[in-house]
């Protein structure tokens, strides 16, 4: 497995803050050693705040919820 696919592995338990010590270290080295996933990290960041900011702002439709439910997909 390449670094940047066991990156993409760690980006959401890393924004989660649930990955162990190790990992956490391990994502980011990786992070700082290559721009791709550093963008693809940033524009995660950035989309789980606005999503953030949305939701506080109005509230979601169950329909809307369980789009997005559907939309998740397992590393």
């Amino acid at each position: 497995m390449c670094e940047c696919d066991r990156c993409e592995q760690l980006l959401q338990p890393f924004l989660d803050r649930q990955l162990d010590e190790w990992e956490r270290a391990e994502a980011e080295e990786h992070l700082q050693r290559c721009s791709y996933c550093r963008r693809r990290y940033v524009f995660e960041e950035k989309l789980r705040m606005y999503v953030r900011q949305t939701v506080a702002a109005e509230a979601m439709s169950p329909e809307l919820k369980q789009k997005l439910a559907s939309l998740r997909i397992a590393l």
